[in-house]
């Protein structure tokens, strides 16, 4: 069985990344708490024995990424909107020949190997694996084959993302597994369920250089 990871993010960038968080952190804070993100990130991806592939913005500056993830394959998003754009990523890797595929998002520094495992998990015992977010949105879809099902006609950013995307699989004859949950960070309130992490983690110092509470 051949699994493969895909890291959906943008280019850190300030003013363009993470702009929820703002005017609580500056622009620049901003860019530089994603790249902290992704350092993060890249440990944990580390562990898995899969294949990375990033799919980022498309971006002149995107080979800064290559520095933080050395050993990833790298391809810009396309579509138009974001439910065609992860249709797009997904639809790429899967062409390569893998037989599973998860894509994250990146804004996950609570996430861990675990979580990645049990989205492999829930592909062992469905067609679709879906990680929830507590604000009703999901960090991570896995699919076995290319579905497009689960991203047409879908709003993003509202409460019910995770519980409309499974009834959009089910509806299309497909069964649906939840990985563990995991919380992304979105807003200032985000920052202070970080409380948890690693004080060596570099989301962790790079609360504390910025003199954000962890």
């Amino acid at each position: 069985m051949k699994n493969a990871l895909i890291c959906f993010t943008r280019v850190p960038r300030p003013g363009k990344t993470k702009t929820r968080l703002m005017p609580h952190l500056t622009g620049a804070q901003c860019a530089g708490l994603h790249w902290a993100f992704l350092r993060d990130l890249a440990v944990i991806y580390e562990k898995m024995d899969a294949p990375l592939f990033v799919a980022h913005t498309p971006d002149s500056d995107w080979g800064r990424l290559k520095e933080v993830f050395p050993a990833a394959a790298f391809f810009p998003q396309a579509g138009d909107g974001l439910g065609e754009k992860m249709e797009h990523a997904l639809h790429t890797v899967l062409s390569l020949g893998y037989d599973r595929v998860i894509l994250t998002g990146s804004d996950l520094p609570l996430m861990t190997a675990a979580h990645l495992r049990s989205g492999f998990a829930a592909l062992d015992a469905a067609d679709i694996a879906l990680g929830p977010t507590a604000d009703g949105g999901y960090y991570l879809v896995g699919v076995k084959q290319p579905s497009p099902f689960l991203f047409q006609n879908q709003t993003y950013g509202c409460g019910s993302v995770f519980e409309n995307t499974a009834a959009a699989a089910r509806a299309a004859g497909k069964t649906v597994a939840a990985a563990l949950p995991c919380d992304d960070v979105d807003t200032p309130e985000d920052l202070q369920k970080l409380g948890s992490l690693s004080p060596y983690s570099h989301t962790a110092r790079y609360l504390q250089q910025i003199g954000e509470t962890k």
